[in-house]
C-alpha cells in the first residue's frame, strides 16, 4: 500500500512538471491559431495600456442587455455636421426579384460608439458589404472589412481582458445576409463573424446551418452575459457560444465554440408560416432569464440555470422587433400584422406570471399597407427609464407603426374605461394611456429617448422633439430623408444611416462662425484601410480614393437621383403630382420595392380620379398623390384624402 502511494506521488509530480513545460513552451511558440506570441511581460504592459485608452460607450443594439439605453445626450437641432457616403451593394431578397442594389444602411443598422485615446469612433455595418470603423469627428473611415453580402443588423462589442493575443481583446460580433452567391442549401453560409476592433481583421466566422427557415442571415445583436454570447439566428435557432474561444478547422478557418443550440419554432409554426421562421430580434435579460422574440410568433424565456426554454408566450405573428425591458421588469413586444386575425401593435408582458396571464396591456395600431407590410409595429419600442432616474417624468414608451404614427404611451398606467382586442382579434385587454401621437410617415426604425428629447426616424425623415415633466411634446427640428436604421445619440450628436446612401452626423452648428464653416467636414476620407475576408490570408490593402460632395462619383449621383416615373396610362386632370423643382412636399400613399406593384397602385388611384404618379427615391417606388412647395396645401390634401377615401397618406419633403 505504501509502495503504491509512493509511485502515485512520483507520477503526479512528473505530470505537473510536464504541464509546466508545455505551458512555458506555448507562451513563446509560433502557434498557428494565434500567430506570433508576445512575451508575458510585454503582453501585460500592452493590455494595460489598451484598457486605459479604450472605453465602450455604446456596444450593442439599443445600448445594453435590457435594450433601453440610447446614448448620453443630443442637441436640439438637426444640422448636418458631416455626412459620409456608405456606398451600395447587391443582394438577393428572393429568386423572383433577383439581384437588387441597395444604398447606405437600413434596419436595424444602429452605429456602435467607442472612445479610443481621446477620440470617438463609430462601427457601422453598411449595404456595400462592409463593416466600417469611422472617425466620429469628421466621417473619415479608419478601416473596412468585407463580408459576402449586405450588413442589415447591428453588432455587439465583446471585450476579453484575458485574451492572449492583443488583437483579440476587443471584437465586433457582426452579422450579414447569407452571401450573395450562396443558395439556401449551400454547404456554408458564414454570415456571422468576429472582427478585431483594432485592425479590422477577421478573427473567426460562424456557419449558420440550414433549417426549415428560408433564411440563414444574421440581423440580431448578441447579448453578452458572463463571458458567454447569446443570439437568435435567422435560421430559427437560439445559440450560446464563447466569443473568445476559437476552434481551427482543417481549412484554416477559425470558428467560435458553440455549446448550445435551441429551436425557436414547432412543426405547427412551420405549417402556418412556411419558411418564414426567421428570428431577427436581439435577446434581452431579466434576472436569471433571457427573452427573445421569434419569427415563428413566440416570445420565449430561456432559463440560465437549467439552460432550457421554459417560458413561451404565443402571439402567432411574425415578430421582428426586439423586446425591451421596462423599469418594472416587464417586456414591451412589437407585433407585426401578419398571420394574425387582429391588428398589430405593442404588448406589455409580465414574464413573472405564467404566459396565459402575462398581458398587462395591448395597444393596437391601424392596419396599413406599406411596401410588403400590412400594418403593425416592425421596429422596437423605446422607454425613457434610463433618463428618468428621479421619476420627475412619466414612465413613457414610444413606437412608430407602419400606419405612419409615432405614439407615446404611459407604460405603467392603463385606461379604466376601455378594453381592446388583442392580436388574435378575440381576447380583450386593458390599453395604456396615450400621451402623444403624431403622424410622421411609415417607419420600421426604433425611436430614441435621450434626456428630455425624443428622436424618431422613418421613411419621411427624422423628427426631433422635446418633452416636459407633464409629458407635453414640442417639435424642435425635422430633417427630410429615408431612415430605416435606428440612430444613436452621443455627446450632443445624433448619428443615423439612411437609405439614400449616407451616414449622417446631426448636431448644432449655430455656434460655428461663417469663416469656420469650411472646418465642417463634408468629404469621404482620403485614405481607407480595406481588409480582405479570407481567413487563410488576411491581407490589408490601402486604398486612396477621395469622394467629395463637390466632385461626386457616378455611384453617388446614382444614389442621389430621384426621377419621377409615370406609368403609361391616361391621367385625369385633378391635381398635378409632378414635383416642382426645389424643396417640395409630397403626399405619399405607399412605397414599394417592386416597380410593378407601385404601378398597380398608381393605376388604382387614377381610376379613383386622383392624379397619382410614381417617384423613385433611394430604391423605393413612392406612390405620390400630390406635390406642392406649400406644406399647407399638402396638409389640406392629406385631410381631403382621409375624408374622401379613408386613407392615411403621409407627407415626405424632398
Amino acid at each position: 500500500m505504501a509502495l503504491c502511494l509512493k509511485y502515485c506521488i512520483r507520477f503526479l509530480f512528473l505530470v505537473l512538471l510536464l504541464t509546466i513545460f508545455q505551458t512555458a513552451c506555448s507562451l513563446f511558440s509560433d502557434a498557428s491559431e494565434y500567430g506570433e506570441r508576445i512575451p508575458p511581460s510585454s503582453l501585460i504592459d500592452l493590455l494595460a495600456k489598451e484598457k486605459d485608452s479604450v472605453t465602450i460607450r455604446f456596444g450593442t443594439f439599443l445600448g445594453n442587455e435590457k435594450r433601453n439605453y440610447y446614448g448620453d445626450s443630443a442637441s436640439g437641432r438637426l444640422d448636418v455636421i458631416w455626412k459620409l457616403f456608405l456606398g451600395s451593394g447587391s443582394t438577393i431578397v428572393s429568386a423572383e426579384k433577383g439581384e437588387e442594389e441597395w444604398y447606405g444602411a437600413g434596419w436595424t443598422g444602429q452605429p456602435l460608439v467607442v472612445d479610443e485615446n481621446g477620440k470617438t469612433f463609430l462601427l457601422q455595418g453598411a449595404f456595400d458589404h462592409h463593416l466600417k470603423k469611422i472617425d466620429a469627428s469628421n466621417g473619415n473611415i479608419v478601416w473596412e472589412y468585407l463580408y459576402d453580402d449586405i450588413l442589415k443588423g447591428t453588432g455587439t462589442i465583446w471585450v476579453n481582458d484575458s485574451a492572449e493575443n492583443p488583437e483579440d481583446r476587443i471584437l465586433i460580433l457582426q452579422g450579414s445576409r447569407k452571401g450573395l452567391k450562396n443558395p439556401i442549401a449551400a454547404k456554408r453560409a458564414e454570415s456571422y463573424r468576429a472582427v478585431s476592433y483594432f485592425s479590422g481583421k477577421e478573427i473567426w466566422r460562424m456557419n449558420v446551418s440550414q433549417t426549415a427557415s428560408y433564411s440563414r442571415d444574421v440581423d440580431a445583436s448578441a447579448l453578452i452575459f458572463k463571458d458567454t454570447a447569446y443570439i437568435g439566428l435567422e435560421n430559427g435557432r437560439f445559440i450560446a457560444f464563447e466569443p473568445g474561444r476559437k476552434i481551427r478547422k482543417n481549412d484554416s478557418v477559425n470558428y467560435p465554440c458553440v455549446f448550445e443550440d435551441h429551436q425557436l419554432y414547432s412543426k405547427t409554426d412551420a405549417d402556418k408560416h412556411g419558411g418564414n421562421l426567421v428570428t431577427e430580434s436581439s435577446p434581452v435579460r431579466i434576472g436569471d432569464h433571457i427573452y427573445i422574440a421569434a419569427g415563428s410568433g413566440h416570445v420565449y424565456g430561456y432559463n440560465l440555470h437549467t439552460r432550457a426554454l421554459d417560458w413561451d408566450f404565443f402571439i402567432g405573428s411574425d415578430i421582428d422587433g426586439t423586446p425591451v425591458v421596462t423599469g418594472d421588469s416587464c417586456l414591451l413586444v412589437a407585433v407585426e400584422k401578419q398571420y394574425i386575425q387582429g391588428k398589430g401593435g405593442v404588448y406589455k408582458l409580465n414574464p413573472r406570471r405564467d404566459p396565459e396571464h402575462a398581458v398587462d396591456w395591448y395597444y393596437p395600431v391601424n392596419d396599413f399597407q406599406f411596401s410588403s407590410w400590412k400594418g403593425g409595429v416592425i421596429g422596437s419600442v423605446a422607454v425613457n427609464d434610463a433618463y428618468n432616474i428621479d421619476g420627475a417624468h412619466p414612465c413613457m414608451a414610444a413606437f412608430t407603426g407602419i400606419d405612419g404614427y409615432l405614439t407615446v404611451v404611459s407604460y405603467d398606467r392603463t385606461r379604466t374605461d376601455t378594453l381592446v382586442k388583442g392580436s388574435d382579434g378575440i381576447k380583450k385587454y386593458l390599453t395604456p394611456i396615450v400621451l402623444f401621437r403624431q403622424r410622421i410617415g411609415s417607419s420600421i426604425s426604433t425611436p430614441l429617448f435621450v434626456q428630455d428629447k425624443l428622436i424618431a426616424g422613418g421613411y419621411g425623415g427624422i423628427h426631433l422633439y422635446r418633452y416636459d415633466q407633464a409629458g407635453i411634446f414640442n417639435t424642435l427640428d425635422y430633417y427630410s430623408g429615408i431612415f430605416e436604421a435606428t440612430p444613436v445619440a452621443d455627446q450632443g450628436k445624433i448619428y443615423a444611416a439612411s437609405r439614400d446612401g449616407f451616414l449622417y452626423c446631426f448636431g448644432d452648428t449655430s455656434g460655428i462662425r461663417a469663416d469656420q464653416q469650411d472646418i465642417i467636414p463634408k468629404v469621404i476620407p482620403a485614405q481607407v484601410v480595406h481588409v480582405q475576408n479570407s481567413a487563410a490570408n488576411q491581407e490589408i490593402k490601402t486604398k486612396k480614393s477621395v469622394v467629395s460632395i463637390a466632385t461626386e462619383t457616378k455611384e453617388i449621383k446614382k444614389a442621389k437621383a430621384a426621377p419621377v416615373v409615370a406609368p403609361k396610362v391616361e391621367t385625369p386632370k385633378v391635381l398635378s403630382a409632378t414635383p416642382p423643382s426645389g424643396k417640395t412636399s409630397h403626399l405619399v400613399a405607399g412605397a414599394f420595392r417592386v416597380k410593378t406593384n407601385a404601378e398597380s397602385s398608381v393605376i388604382a388611384w387614377q381610376k379613383k380620379g386622383v392624379a397619382a404618379t410614381m417617384m423613385l427615391n433611394a430604391n423605393l417606388y413612392y406612390v405620390i398623390l400630390a406635390s406642392s412647395p406649400s406644406s399647407d396645401i399638402i396638409q389640406e390634401r392629406q385631410a381631403e384624402m382621409h375624408q374622401k377615401f379613408g386613407v392615411d397618406a403621409w407627407i415626405f419633403v424632398k
